[in-house]
């Protein structure tokens, strides 16, 4: 059995900030991911521009996940990735973990759970699953390898605008969104107006239509009417279906998708803490530069607590 000051459990960029600053503060620390380190950054949409993280303009979620991942092992982080956690619970003078039958303790534990093991939210539509793969995304390929003439981006978030603007590169791009209004920020938005982007809004893919592969989507409009739009790539980014099933029965009291915590991301349990999408507060902004914020805050935190005489 292998005991460390710190466990952290979630890869995404709040558990890798988490165990960053922990080893920037001399912190023995463990990490587990369930998938690739990076959270959706890498497992989602790696080559999807991230433009609103600080310093870096522009730069690619798979890249920038590599880089928090390698500088959380540059401060003596000790990652574990596809290491999903079969039970955490209270252990003496901490915390126990339990990955493939092999414990782990510790004196802290910070949650990083995210949504969990999430899987994207599919349109609902007949077809979906033959045209999966065949013209049909939800977790978007590397820009070099796509090879569409005519693609559809269904969603109105930064991420679908976002890549709207990355298939642009390659192809004719229409952006269909359900609602008059977009979730996508200003800039976003600003940024598809000036590039000239085909934004249908008003609208919902109601069917998919080819044969072997993907040939076009019917859209019905505002007003009642359906259009064809041809379309050889259709990427939907309509949002995630979180997926933490298994964390109710571990030995810590948890239920539901999130956990309170005050403003150190302490947890109502002594030396536990979470951070990302799992920790909820009054006024939390949900973007990758506040999981990052609160992994600092939750590692000094932790610092203060193992020197505390508890």
């Amino acid at each position: 059995m292998s005991t460390y000051d710190l466990a952290v459990i979630g890869g995404g960029p709040g558990g890798l900030a988490t165990a960053m600053y922990a080893g920037l503060r001399g912190i023995s620390v463990i990490a587990f991911e369930a998938e690739a380190f990076g959270g959706q950054l890498i497992n989602l949409y790696p080559g999807k521009p991230v433009t609103n993280f600080p310093a870096q303009a522009r730069v690619l979620s798979g890249d920038l996940a590599l880089r928090l991942a390698e500088q959380a092992a540059g401060f003596g982080a000790e990652l574990r990735e596809w290491a999903p956690v079969e039970y955490a619970g209270l252990a003496p003078g901490g915390f126990l973990v339990r990955v493939a039958g092999e414990e782990t303790t510790a004196k802290a534990l910070v949650l990083a759970l995210g949504i969990g093991r999430f899987s994207p939210r599919r349109l609902g539509l007949a077809g979906e699953e033959r045209f999966l793969g065949r013209g049909l995304e939800y977790r978007l390929p590397p820009i070099g390898q796509i090879t569409a003439e005519h693609a559809v981006v269904v969603g109105g978030g930064d991420t679908a605008f976002d890549i709207a603007l990355s298939l642009r590169q390659v192809a004719h791009v229409t952006l269909v969104h359900r609602r008059d209004a977009f979730s996508a920020f200003a800039y976003s938005q600003h940024e598809a107006e000036d590039a000239g982007l085909e934004v249908i809004t008003g609208g919902e893919v109601v069917e998919l239509r080819g044969g072997e592969h993907l040939e076009g989507v019917v859209v019905v409009l505002a007003d009642g009417r359906s259009v064809e739009l041809p379309a050889d790539l259709l990427f939907v980014s309509i949002g995630q279906v979180p997926d933490l099933r298994g964390v109710e029965e571990w030995g810590l009291g948890l239920s539901g998708m999130h956990i309170e915590v005050d403003s150190s991301m302490q947890t109502a349990r002594l030396g536990l803490h979470a951070v990302g999408d799992f920790a909820s507060y009054p006024g939390k902004v949900r973007m990758i530069a506040t999981a990052a914020a609160e992994g600092s805050t939750a590692a000094a935190s932790v610092e203060r607590y193992l020197l505390s005489p508890n």
